[in-house]
C-alpha cells in the first residue's frame, strides 16, 4: 500500500517493535490488555462496536448507510463515511487515545474495536484511502524477532498493508461492498464465533437508529434474513421506526445540560467537559421498561417509560 497511510502504517509498526525491544513487558502487558478486553465486557458486543465505528465515520453525512453481512466464513460491515485516516489507524492500534473527544461520535476510548479479536484472529480494513489488515500468527512472529521469549503476543498493535483488489477477486461479497462503501471491515471469523455472532444480529436493537440522525439506514443479512432499519420523520419531533415489517411510532425531546462545577471535576480526562446532550425516546404507541442507554444499551434502568440517552459516564464498556 502506497501513499501517506502506508507510510504512516509502517513507520508507527517499526516503532513498535523497537518499543518492545527496548522494554520487552510491553509486549505481555499489551496481549494481555487485548485479551482481557475481548474476553471481559465487551465479549459479545462485537457487532455493537462495528456500527458504532462506521456511525462515527458517517458523523458529517446527513443521509449515511451501513451494511453488515454475517456468512459462516466472514463477517463484514460496510459504510459510506469518511475513509479512514491515521489518526483512525492510530485509535486502532492503541488504546485511550481516541481522537473522537468533543464531538457528535460515540467512541471515546479506543477500546471496543478489541472486542472483535473474540471472533477473529486477522481483522481486516479496505478503505478508499489504503487497505490493512491485522494478523496474530503474523505479529507473533515478527515480535519474537526482536523479543525471542515473548509467549503471548498482541495482534492490533501491528497492521500490515494489503493488496484490495487481490482480495476482491478472491471474494464476491467484498467486491459488492466495493462498489458503493468507503470502508469495509472484514472479519475472518474463529470456528465457534457464528452462533454468538448471528443471535447479535438478530436482537440487535432498532431504536439506535432514533439517536444517529446522520444514518439513514442501516441493513444487517444474516444467511437469507435481511432486516432493513429506518427511521421517517415527521411533524414535531415525531418518528417512526421500522424494522422489516415492524413499524414503531416515537416522540424524541432533546436539551443540552450544562455539567456543575462538582461533576467537572468528576469527570474523566476523555469526557467532554461541560455540556452533555440528552434525548428522550418516549414511545407512542406501547409501554417499556425505562432504559439508559449510550447510544447502545445500558444495564442500567429507569421508572421512565422509553429511553434515555446521553453519554454518561460509565464503566469503560458502556454497559453500568
Amino acid at each position: 500500500m502506497d501513499g501517506d497511510l502506508g507510510s504512516y502504517i509502517q513507520d508507527r509498526t517499526q516503532r513498535t517493535l523497537n518499543s518492545y525491544h527496548q522494554q520487552p513487558d510491553l509486549v505481555e502487558e499489551h496481549a494481555n490488555l487485548e485479551h482481557d478486553t475481548a474476553r471481559g465486557g465487551y465479549a459479545h458486543r462485537q457487532l455493537f462496536e462495528l456500527i458504532q465505528n462506521s456511525t462515527d465515520a458517517l458523523a458529517d453525512s446527513t443521509g449515511g448507510r451501513i451494511s453488515l453481512k454475517l456468512t459462516h466464513t466472514h463477517l463484514y460491515c460496510a459504510d459510506d463515511g469518511q475513509a479512514m485516516s491515521q489518526e483512525g489507524v492510530r485509535a486502532l492500534m492503541f488504546s485511550h487515545l481516541s481522537p473522537k473527544r468533543s464531538t457528535a461520535e460515540i467512541g471515546r476510548f479506543g477500546m471496543g474495536f478489541k472486542a472483535v479479536l473474540g471472533v477473529t484472529d486477522s481483522p481486516e480494513f479496505f478503505s478508499r484511502s489504503g487497505s490493512f489488515r491485522f494478523d496474530r500468527t503474523e505479529a507473533s512472529k515478527l515480535i519474537q524477532q526482536f523479543v525471542p521469549n515473548a509467549e503471548h503476543c498482541p495482534v492490533l498493535r501491528l497492521p500490515y498493508p494489503m493488496d484490495p483488489w487481490t482480495e476482491m477477486e478472491q471474494d464476491a461479497d467484498l467486491q459488492g461492498f466495493m462498489a458503493w462503501a468507503t470502508n469495509i471491515v472484514r472479519l475472518p471469523l474463529l470456528p465457534s464465533a457464528f452462533d454468538d455472532l448471528a443471535e447479535q444480529c438478530e436482537t440487535f436493537r432498532a431504536e439506535f437508529l432514533l439517536f444517529v440522525g446522520h444514518v439513514a439506514r442501516l441493513t444487517i443479512r444474516t444467511g437469507g434474513d435481511e432486516r432493513v432499519i429506518r427511521v421517517q420523520r415527521g411533524d414535531d419531533e415525531d418518528y417512526t421506526l421500522l424494522d422489516g415489517d415492524k413499524k414503531s411510532q416515537w416522540k424524541l425531546y432533546s436539551t443540552v445540560h450544562e455539567l456543575s462545577d462538582e461533576a467537572r471535576a468528576d469527570s474523566r480526562n476523555l469526557d467532554d467537559a461541560g455540556e452533555v446532550p440528552i434525548v428522550w425516546a418516549a414511545p407512542l404507541n406501547q409501554y417499556m421498561q425505562g432504559e439508559f442507554w449510550a447510544f447502545f444499551p445500558t444495564l442500567t434502568k429507569s421508572l421512565l417509560n422509553g429511553i434515555l440517552n446521553a453519554p454518561w459516564k460509565t464503566n469503560e464498556d458502556r454497559q453500568n
